[in-house]
């Protein structure tokens, strides 16, 4: 995960906000990398669903109620998750592009011909780049 508001964020408030991070691209939202989770409900009920296997058939998928829940169903109290390994190199290219039809066509043009290679693909209009 790399997260416009690291450094103040939770891993909680990430899994019940399914964020999905600045490479969602490449890797997917929290959605998919959660494997177990612990809970706590409005009453005081716990959830111990810890599992780190990656596909568990023995029940009732929990996790699923509290990822994108925004907290209303519980507060996760801890997780396991699946984890990808790092690249070994970092690239990027920075454009200027003079409309948002353009800005379509360099994602495509890069999705199509960067394939795995590329992680992350951000939009930052003129007014945005002044500042």
């Amino acid at each position: 995960m790399d997260l416009g508001a690291k450094g103040s964020c939770q891993i909680g408030g990430n899994i019940a906000t399914n964020a999905g991070g600045l490479r969602l691209l490449n890797y997917g939202s929290l959605h998919g990398s959660v494997l177990g989770i612990e809970a706590v409900f409005g009453d005081g009920t716990t959830v111990d669903d810890l599992c780190k296997l990656r596909k568990n058939n023995t029940g009732y998928d929990i996790k699923q109620l509290f990822i994108d829940s925004e907290g209303i169903i519980g507060i996760i109290t801890g997780i396991s998750l699946q984890r990808v390994q790092l690249p070994q190199a970092v690239n990027v290219a920075y454009l200027a592009l003079s409309s948002y039809e353009h800005v379509q066509l360099a994602f495509r043009a890069a999705k199509s011909r960067l394939g795995e290679i590329r992680s992350a693909f951000e939009l930052m209009d003129w007014e945005s780049q002044k500042l």
